[in-house]
Protein backbone atom coordinates (compact mmCIF):
# COMPACT_ATOMS: atom_id res chain seq x y z
CA UNK A 1 0.00 0.00 0.00
CA UNK A 2 1.23 3.50 -0.95
CA UNK A 3 2.01 5.70 2.07
CA UNK A 4 -0.57 8.45 2.76
CA UNK A 5 1.95 11.27 2.21
CA UNK A 6 2.89 9.84 -1.16
CA UNK A 7 -0.78 9.57 -2.14
CA UNK A 8 -1.33 13.22 -1.16
CA UNK A 9 1.65 14.37 -3.22
CA UNK A 10 0.45 12.35 -6.21
CA UNK A 11 -3.04 13.81 -5.91
CA UNK A 12 -1.68 17.33 -5.68
CA UNK A 13 0.58 16.76 -8.66
CA UNK A 14 -2.35 15.43 -10.67
CA UNK A 15 -4.38 18.56 -9.79
CA UNK A 16 -1.56 20.84 -10.92
CA UNK A 17 -1.33 18.98 -14.22
CA UNK A 18 -5.09 19.28 -14.72
CA UNK A 19 -4.99 23.00 -13.93
CA UNK A 20 -2.05 23.48 -16.30
CA UNK A 21 -3.97 21.70 -19.05
CA UNK A 22 -7.27 23.47 -18.44
CA UNK A 23 -6.01 27.00 -17.71
CA UNK A 24 -5.04 27.93 -21.31
CA UNK A 25 -8.41 26.63 -22.50
CA UNK A 26 -10.15 28.71 -19.82
CA UNK A 27 -8.22 31.83 -20.85
CA UNK A 28 -9.14 31.30 -24.50
CA UNK A 29 -12.81 30.79 -23.59
CA UNK A 30 -12.75 33.91 -21.42
CA UNK A 31 -11.08 35.93 -24.18
CA UNK A 32 -13.67 34.59 -26.62
CA UNK A 33 -16.51 35.77 -24.41
CA UNK A 34 -14.88 39.20 -24.10
CA UNK A 35 -14.28 39.27 -27.86
CA UNK A 36 -17.91 38.49 -28.68
CA UNK A 37 -19.12 41.02 -26.11
CA UNK A 38 -16.81 43.65 -27.60
CA UNK A 39 -18.15 42.96 -31.10
CA UNK A 40 -21.77 43.20 -29.94
CA UNK A 41 -21.20 46.41 -27.96
CA UNK A 42 -19.29 48.03 -30.82
CA UNK A 43 -21.99 47.04 -33.32
CA UNK A 44 -24.65 48.60 -31.10
CA UNK A 45 -22.69 51.83 -30.86
CA UNK A 46 -22.11 52.00 -34.62
CA UNK A 47 -25.82 51.33 -35.18
CA UNK A 48 -26.75 54.16 -32.80
CA UNK A 49 -24.28 56.51 -34.50
CA UNK A 50 -25.59 55.73 -38.00
CA UNK A 51 -29.21 56.20 -36.93
CA UNK A 52 -28.41 59.49 -35.18
CA UNK A 53 -26.63 60.81 -38.28
CA UNK A 54 -29.52 59.77 -40.52
CA UNK A 55 -32.05 61.41 -38.20
CA UNK A 56 -29.93 64.58 -38.29
CA UNK A 57 -29.86 64.48 -42.12
CA UNK A 58 -33.62 63.86 -42.29
CA UNK A 59 -34.10 67.01 -40.21
CA UNK A 60 -32.14 69.06 -42.75
CA UNK A 61 -28.51 68.36 -41.77
CA UNK A 62 -25.79 68.21 -44.38
CA UNK A 63 -22.82 65.85 -44.81
CA UNK A 64 -20.34 67.65 -42.56
CA UNK A 65 -22.85 67.70 -39.74
CA UNK A 66 -23.57 64.00 -40.25
CA UNK A 67 -19.89 63.25 -39.64
CA UNK A 68 -19.98 65.36 -36.49
CA UNK A 69 -23.05 63.50 -35.22
CA UNK A 70 -21.44 60.09 -35.86
CA UNK A 71 -18.26 61.03 -34.02
CA UNK A 72 -20.05 62.81 -31.18
CA UNK A 73 -22.26 59.76 -30.64
CA UNK A 74 -19.25 57.50 -30.03
CA UNK A 75 -16.61 59.95 -28.83
CA UNK A 76 -16.58 58.60 -25.26
CA UNK A 77 -16.71 54.93 -26.23
CA UNK A 78 -14.96 54.32 -29.59
CA UNK A 79 -11.90 55.61 -31.37
CA UNK A 80 -12.79 58.39 -33.82
CA UNK A 81 -9.68 58.31 -36.00
CA UNK A 82 -10.37 58.26 -39.78
CA UNK A 83 -8.07 55.21 -39.91
CA UNK A 84 -10.81 53.03 -38.41
CA UNK A 85 -13.93 54.64 -39.90
CA UNK A 86 -15.49 54.88 -43.33
CA UNK A 87 -18.80 56.73 -43.52
CA UNK A 88 -21.04 57.44 -46.52
CA UNK A 89 -24.06 59.69 -46.83
CA UNK A 90 -26.97 58.50 -48.96
CA UNK A 91 -29.59 60.65 -50.68
CA UNK A 92 -32.10 59.97 -53.39
CA UNK A 93 -35.66 60.05 -54.71
CA UNK A 94 -37.43 56.76 -55.51
CA UNK A 95 -39.28 56.62 -58.82
CA UNK A 96 -43.07 56.33 -59.01
CA UNK A 97 -42.93 52.52 -59.42
CA UNK A 98 -40.81 52.12 -56.30
CA UNK A 99 -38.29 49.91 -58.11
CA UNK A 100 -35.45 52.36 -58.67
CA UNK A 101 -34.24 55.90 -58.16
CA UNK A 102 -35.06 58.91 -60.31
CA UNK A 103 -32.15 59.63 -62.69
CA UNK A 104 -29.55 61.93 -61.16
CA UNK A 105 -30.99 61.79 -57.63
CA UNK A 106 -29.01 58.89 -56.14
CA UNK A 107 -25.98 60.07 -54.17
CA UNK A 108 -23.57 57.80 -52.32
CA UNK A 109 -20.84 60.08 -50.98
CA UNK A 110 -17.83 59.05 -48.90
CA UNK A 111 -17.81 61.72 -46.17
CA UNK A 112 -15.35 60.42 -43.56
CA UNK A 113 -12.42 58.04 -43.29
CA UNK A 114 -9.37 57.30 -45.41
CA UNK A 115 -10.65 54.10 -47.05
CA UNK A 116 -8.63 51.98 -44.61
CA UNK A 117 -11.28 49.84 -42.88
CA UNK A 118 -11.02 46.10 -43.37
CA UNK A 119 -14.31 46.03 -45.28
CA UNK A 120 -13.89 49.16 -47.42
CA UNK A 121 -12.83 47.15 -50.46
CA UNK A 122 -16.02 45.07 -50.18
CA UNK A 123 -18.35 48.08 -50.45
CA UNK A 124 -20.43 47.84 -53.61
CA UNK A 125 -22.55 50.90 -54.29
CA UNK A 126 -25.05 48.98 -56.42
CA UNK A 127 -25.54 46.44 -53.64
CA UNK A 128 -26.10 49.24 -51.13
CA UNK A 129 -28.63 50.84 -53.47
CA UNK A 130 -30.46 47.52 -53.84
CA UNK A 131 -30.45 47.04 -50.06
CA UNK A 132 -31.90 50.53 -49.56
CA UNK A 133 -34.67 49.82 -52.07
CA UNK A 134 -35.46 46.50 -50.43
CA UNK A 135 -35.84 48.18 -47.03
CA UNK A 136 -38.08 50.89 -48.49
CA UNK A 137 -40.25 48.31 -50.28
CA UNK A 138 -40.83 46.25 -47.13
CA UNK A 139 -43.92 47.03 -45.07
CA UNK A 140 -44.41 46.66 -41.33
CA UNK A 141 -45.39 43.01 -41.79
CA UNK A 142 -42.20 42.12 -43.63
CA UNK A 143 -44.00 41.94 -46.97
CA UNK A 144 -42.03 43.30 -49.95
CA UNK A 145 -44.27 42.08 -52.76
CA UNK A 146 -45.66 45.58 -53.50
CA UNK A 147 -42.68 47.86 -54.30
CA UNK A 148 -45.01 50.76 -55.12
CA UNK A 149 -45.20 51.59 -51.39
CA UNK A 150 -41.74 53.14 -51.86
CA UNK A 151 -42.81 55.20 -54.88
CA UNK A 152 -41.87 58.88 -54.74
CA UNK A 153 -40.08 58.72 -51.38
CA UNK A 154 -37.22 61.13 -50.83
CA UNK A 155 -34.70 59.50 -48.53
CA UNK A 156 -31.46 60.12 -46.68
CA UNK A 157 -29.22 57.54 -45.10
CA UNK A 158 -25.91 56.71 -43.49
CA UNK A 159 -23.67 53.72 -44.18
CA UNK A 160 -20.91 53.34 -41.59
CA UNK A 161 -18.05 50.89 -41.12
CA UNK A 162 -15.89 50.83 -37.98
CA UNK A 163 -12.96 48.48 -37.36
CA UNK A 164 -13.06 46.59 -34.06
CA UNK A 165 -9.97 46.10 -31.88
CA UNK A 166 -9.60 42.35 -31.54
CA UNK A 167 -8.78 40.84 -28.13
CA UNK A 168 -7.50 37.66 -29.82
CA UNK A 169 -5.55 39.44 -32.55
CA UNK A 170 -7.94 38.44 -35.32
CA UNK A 171 -7.34 41.79 -37.05
CA UNK A 172 -4.26 40.30 -38.68
CA UNK A 173 -6.24 37.48 -40.30
CA UNK A 174 -8.06 38.52 -43.51
CA UNK A 175 -10.46 35.57 -43.25
CA UNK A 176 -11.88 37.16 -40.09
CA UNK A 177 -12.52 40.59 -41.64
CA UNK A 178 -16.27 40.07 -41.33
CA UNK A 179 -16.05 40.00 -37.53
CA UNK A 180 -13.42 42.72 -37.27
CA UNK A 181 -15.66 45.45 -38.64
CA UNK A 182 -19.01 46.69 -37.43
CA UNK A 183 -21.20 48.14 -40.18
CA UNK A 184 -24.65 49.68 -40.30
CA UNK A 185 -27.02 50.98 -42.97
CA UNK A 186 -29.67 53.41 -41.76
CA UNK A 187 -32.24 55.05 -44.07
CA UNK A 188 -35.08 57.48 -43.34
CA UNK A 189 -37.57 59.38 -45.48
CA UNK A 190 -37.51 63.17 -45.78
CA UNK A 191 -40.75 64.96 -45.03
CA UNK A 192 -42.01 68.01 -46.88
CA UNK A 193 -41.30 70.14 -43.81
CA UNK A 194 -37.68 69.02 -43.86
CA UNK A 195 -37.26 69.94 -47.52
CA UNK A 196 -37.86 73.57 -46.66
CA UNK A 197 -35.11 73.40 -44.07
CA UNK A 198 -32.57 72.02 -46.54
CA UNK A 199 -33.17 74.51 -49.34
CA UNK A 200 -30.08 76.57 -48.51
CA UNK A 201 -26.49 75.47 -47.97
CA UNK A 202 -24.17 75.88 -45.04
CA UNK A 203 -20.52 76.45 -45.91
CA UNK A 204 -17.12 77.57 -44.71
CA UNK A 205 -15.93 81.07 -45.69
CA UNK A 206 -13.52 80.35 -48.55
CA UNK A 207 -14.37 81.17 -52.18
CA UNK A 208 -12.47 79.10 -54.77
CA UNK A 209 -12.25 80.30 -58.40
CA UNK A 210 -13.91 77.84 -60.74
CA UNK A 211 -11.25 78.28 -63.43
CA UNK A 212 -8.36 76.85 -61.38
CA UNK A 213 -6.80 73.58 -62.54
CA UNK A 214 -5.22 70.78 -60.49
CA UNK A 215 -1.48 71.05 -59.86
CA UNK A 216 1.18 69.36 -61.93
CA UNK A 217 4.40 68.01 -60.46
CA UNK A 218 6.58 71.13 -61.04
CA UNK A 219 3.97 73.29 -59.25
CA UNK A 220 3.72 70.78 -56.43
CA UNK A 221 7.48 70.51 -56.02
CA UNK A 222 7.81 74.29 -55.94
CA UNK A 223 5.66 74.60 -52.81
CA UNK A 224 6.33 71.24 -51.11
CA UNK A 225 8.86 72.69 -48.65
CA UNK A 226 7.04 75.98 -48.05
CA UNK A 227 4.15 74.88 -45.86
CA UNK A 228 3.44 76.54 -42.53
CA UNK A 229 1.74 73.38 -41.26
CA UNK A 230 2.97 69.86 -40.59
CA UNK A 231 4.04 67.72 -42.32
CA UNK A 232 6.74 70.02 -43.65
CA UNK A 233 7.82 69.34 -46.30
CA UNK A 234 4.94 67.57 -48.00
CA UNK A 235 5.31 63.91 -48.96
CA UNK A 236 6.31 63.30 -52.56
CA UNK A 237 4.02 64.09 -55.47
CA UNK A 238 3.44 60.38 -56.09
CA UNK A 239 2.17 59.96 -52.52
CA UNK A 240 -1.23 61.12 -53.80
CA UNK A 241 -2.11 58.27 -56.21
CA UNK A 242 -5.67 59.54 -56.79
CA UNK A 243 -4.42 62.91 -58.02
CA UNK A 244 -4.35 63.81 -61.72
CA UNK A 245 -2.69 66.97 -63.02
CA UNK A 246 -4.48 69.66 -65.01
CA UNK A 247 -8.05 68.66 -64.18
CA UNK A 248 -10.68 71.39 -64.41
CA UNK A 249 -12.56 72.55 -61.33
CA UNK A 250 -15.32 73.90 -63.59
CA UNK A 251 -17.72 71.05 -64.37
CA UNK A 252 -18.35 71.21 -68.11
CA UNK A 253 -18.04 67.49 -68.80
CA UNK A 254 -14.43 67.68 -69.96
CA UNK A 255 -11.43 67.01 -67.69
CA UNK A 256 -13.63 67.44 -64.62
CA UNK A 257 -12.07 67.19 -61.17
CA UNK A 258 -12.40 63.89 -59.31
CA UNK A 259 -11.89 62.84 -55.71
CA UNK A 260 -8.23 63.09 -54.73
CA UNK A 261 -7.20 65.83 -57.17
CA UNK A 262 -5.06 68.57 -55.60
CA UNK A 263 -5.59 72.28 -56.27
CA UNK A 264 -3.13 75.08 -55.47
CA UNK A 265 -4.86 78.45 -55.11
CA UNK A 266 -3.37 81.83 -54.22
CA UNK A 267 -5.25 84.53 -52.37
CA UNK A 268 -5.93 88.05 -53.60
CA UNK A 269 -8.23 89.87 -55.99
CA UNK A 270 -8.66 88.34 -59.43
CA UNK A 271 -10.49 85.63 -61.36
CA UNK A 272 -7.86 83.02 -60.44
CA UNK A 273 -7.61 83.89 -56.72
CA UNK A 274 -9.32 82.51 -53.65
CA UNK A 275 -10.86 84.86 -51.10
CA UNK A 276 -11.92 84.78 -47.47
CA UNK A 277 -15.59 85.61 -46.97
CA UNK A 278 -17.86 87.24 -44.43
CA UNK A 279 -21.42 86.04 -44.29
CA UNK A 280 -22.90 89.49 -43.91
CA UNK A 281 -21.82 93.11 -43.94
CA UNK A 282 -23.55 94.13 -40.72
CA UNK A 283 -21.36 92.54 -38.07
CA UNK A 284 -18.84 95.13 -36.82
CA UNK A 285 -16.33 92.87 -35.07
CA UNK A 286 -12.70 93.01 -36.29
CA UNK A 287 -12.36 91.07 -39.58
CA UNK A 288 -9.96 88.55 -38.01
CA UNK A 289 -12.45 87.77 -35.23
CA UNK A 290 -15.33 87.35 -37.65
CA UNK A 291 -13.31 85.06 -39.94
CA UNK A 292 -12.10 82.95 -37.02
CA UNK A 293 -15.68 82.47 -35.84
CA UNK A 294 -16.90 81.48 -39.31
CA UNK A 295 -14.00 79.15 -40.07
CA UNK A 296 -14.20 77.33 -36.72
CA UNK A 297 -15.87 73.94 -36.75
CA UNK A 298 -18.77 73.37 -37.38
CA UNK A 299 -19.19 76.83 -38.99
CA UNK A 300 -21.70 79.63 -38.42
CA UNK A 301 -23.21 80.43 -41.83
CA UNK A 302 -26.66 79.48 -40.48
CA UNK A 303 -26.22 81.03 -37.01
CA UNK A 304 -28.62 83.92 -36.37
CA UNK A 305 -28.52 83.91 -32.56
CA UNK A 306 -27.30 86.81 -30.45
CA UNK A 307 -23.65 86.39 -29.45
CA UNK A 308 -23.27 89.95 -28.22
CA UNK A 309 -21.32 90.98 -31.32
CA UNK A 310 -21.11 94.59 -32.42
CA UNK A 311 -23.63 95.76 -35.01
CA UNK A 312 -27.28 95.24 -35.92
CA UNK A 313 -28.55 93.22 -38.87
CA UNK A 314 -31.68 94.19 -40.83
CA UNK A 315 -34.69 92.48 -39.33
CA UNK A 316 -32.87 91.73 -36.07
CA UNK A 317 -32.26 93.61 -32.85
CA UNK A 318 -28.69 92.30 -32.75
CA UNK A 319 -25.77 91.41 -34.98
CA UNK A 320 -25.92 87.95 -36.56
CA UNK A 321 -23.10 85.74 -37.80
CA UNK A 322 -25.10 83.85 -40.41
CA UNK A 323 -25.44 84.41 -44.14
CA UNK A 324 -27.33 87.48 -45.38
CA UNK A 325 -26.87 87.96 -49.10
CA UNK A 326 -24.75 90.93 -50.15
CA UNK A 327 -27.24 93.40 -51.63
CA UNK A 328 -30.30 91.54 -50.34
CA UNK A 329 -30.17 91.03 -46.55
CA UNK A 330 -33.67 89.51 -46.59
CA UNK A 331 -32.18 86.37 -48.18
CA UNK A 332 -30.86 83.90 -45.59
CA UNK A 333 -30.79 80.82 -47.83
CA UNK A 334 -27.36 80.40 -49.43
CA UNK A 335 -27.82 79.14 -52.99
CA UNK A 336 -26.17 79.11 -56.38
CA UNK A 337 -26.43 82.58 -57.89
CA UNK A 338 -26.26 84.42 -54.56
CA UNK A 339 -23.60 87.00 -53.72
CA UNK A 340 -21.25 86.88 -50.73
CA UNK A 341 -19.14 89.71 -49.31
CA UNK A 342 -15.35 89.42 -49.05
CA UNK A 343 -13.39 89.58 -45.80
CA UNK A 344 -10.33 91.76 -45.37
CA UNK A 345 -8.79 89.28 -42.93
CA UNK A 346 -5.72 87.31 -44.02
CA UNK A 347 -4.49 83.74 -43.89
CA UNK A 348 -2.21 84.69 -41.01
CA UNK A 349 -5.30 85.37 -38.88
CA UNK A 350 -6.57 81.78 -39.10
CA UNK A 351 -3.47 79.56 -39.11
CA UNK A 352 -4.41 77.74 -35.89
CA UNK A 353 -7.88 76.86 -37.21
CA UNK A 354 -6.46 75.71 -40.56
CA UNK A 355 -4.03 73.47 -38.69
CA UNK A 356 -6.93 72.02 -36.71
CA UNK A 357 -8.87 71.23 -39.89
CA UNK A 358 -5.76 69.60 -41.37
CA UNK A 359 -5.07 67.53 -38.26
CA UNK A 360 -8.68 66.35 -38.06
CA UNK A 361 -8.78 65.72 -41.85
CA UNK A 362 -12.11 67.49 -42.01
CA UNK A 363 -14.14 67.79 -45.17
CA UNK A 364 -15.34 71.39 -45.66
CA UNK A 365 -18.05 72.59 -48.02
CA UNK A 366 -16.62 75.63 -49.83
CA UNK A 367 -18.03 78.09 -52.34
CA UNK A 368 -17.02 78.01 -56.01
CA UNK A 369 -17.23 81.45 -57.57
CA UNK A 370 -17.09 83.11 -60.97
CA UNK A 371 -17.92 86.76 -61.54
CA UNK A 372 -17.97 86.47 -65.35
CA UNK A 373 -14.90 88.62 -65.80
CA UNK A 374 -15.23 90.82 -62.74
CA UNK A 375 -12.09 90.83 -60.60
CA UNK A 376 -13.50 92.47 -57.47
CA UNK A 377 -15.85 91.23 -54.73
CA UNK A 378 -18.58 90.49 -53.83
CA UNK A 379 -18.42 86.92 -55.05
CA UNK A 380 -21.15 85.16 -56.99
CA UNK A 381 -21.77 81.52 -56.01
CA UNK A 382 -21.73 79.21 -59.03
CA UNK A 383 -21.37 75.89 -57.20
CA UNK A 384 -20.52 74.24 -53.90
CA UNK A 385 -17.80 71.63 -53.46
CA UNK A 386 -16.26 69.62 -50.65
CA UNK A 387 -12.51 69.91 -50.00
CA UNK A 388 -9.87 68.98 -47.44
CA UNK A 389 -7.13 71.48 -46.59
CA UNK A 390 -3.76 69.77 -47.12
CA UNK A 391 -1.44 72.72 -46.51
CA UNK A 392 -0.99 76.50 -46.57
CA UNK A 393 1.61 79.26 -46.55
CA UNK A 394 0.78 82.59 -44.92
CA UNK A 395 3.61 84.63 -46.44
CA UNK A 396 2.91 83.54 -50.01
CA UNK A 397 -0.83 83.36 -49.32
CA UNK A 398 -1.63 79.98 -50.85
CA UNK A 399 -3.80 77.01 -49.96
CA UNK A 400 -3.29 73.43 -51.12
CA UNK A 401 -6.67 71.70 -51.24
CA UNK A 402 -7.77 68.13 -51.94
CA UNK A 403 -10.97 67.97 -53.98
CA UNK A 404 -13.52 65.50 -52.58
CA UNK A 405 -16.65 66.03 -54.67
CA UNK A 406 -19.01 68.49 -56.24
CA UNK A 407 -21.82 69.05 -53.73
CA UNK A 408 -25.37 69.34 -55.05
CA UNK A 409 -27.05 68.22 -51.83
CA UNK A 410 -28.33 71.77 -51.20
CA UNK A 411 -28.41 75.29 -52.56
CA UNK A 412 -29.89 74.44 -55.95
Amino acid sequence: MMPQSTQHKASRGQSLVEVALFFPIFIILLAGVVEVSNIIVTQNRVTSAARAATRFAADGGQDEGMVTVVLNTVTQTLETSPDVWDVWSIRGTVNANGDGFEPGTWQFAHIYGISATTRFSDVNELEIQAQVLQELQTDEYGNSSQPTIAGGLQIVGTYAIHDIDSILGLNALPQYASVNSARELSVMRITGKTLNATAGCTAFPIAIPQGVRSVDQPQYDSIAALLDNSPNPLPGYNSFPAHTANKDLYWDGQDDAEEGDLFLVYGGVGNDKYSWLRWNEYILNPPATTLNNSLSWPGDSADYTDHGDNGTAPGYSHAVRGFLEAGDPTNQEMRKGDWVAASSASIGDVTSILNEHITQKRVLRLIIWDNAGAAAPPYKITNFAAFRVIGFNSSQNFLLLEFIRKDESCGQ
